[in-house]
């Protein structure tokens, strides 16, 4: 019996999860847009991850836990400067998306340069 009510309860989870992603009427910039605006701008974490973060998000940062609950903890700056005459860091954030849900994240972080080639700037 209890095998019978644990898979039901499985079943009904997954169909929830589809009808939440079948029912999402946003494309995919709109929800990173929402998410990275609350995240960041907002500096609402728990509720940005709670609210735009599916619980099996998949993290590929080596330094970060992967899963949502892991991801809270971790806020990532766009531009990191470490010290008055330290240029930064420029940190790019890849993530994908599913039915109104941030499913994976992948960053890329690449030093300021002291001098460019063009005039263009990094941010």
């Amino acid at each position: 019996m209890r095998s019978h009510i644990a898979l039901f309860a499985a079943a009904l989870t997954l169909l929830s999860a589809n009808a939440q992603a079948a029912s999402c009427r946003l494309q995919p910039k709109q929800v990173v847009t929402q998410f990275m605006t609350r995240l960041y701008v907002d500096k609402r974490v728990r509720e940005a991850f709670e609210t735009w973060v599916d619980p099996g998000y998949i993290q590929h940062n080596p330094m970060a836990e992967t899963g949502r609950d892991a991801a809270i903890l971790v806020a990532v700056h766009s531009h990191g400067v470490f010290g008055p005459d330290d240029r930064g860091i420029a940190v790019v954030d890849i993530l994908r998306v599913e039915g109104c849900k941030v499913m994976e994240h992948w960053d890329v972080v690449q030093p300021v340069p002291e001098k460019s080639v063009n005039s263009n700037g990094m941010f």
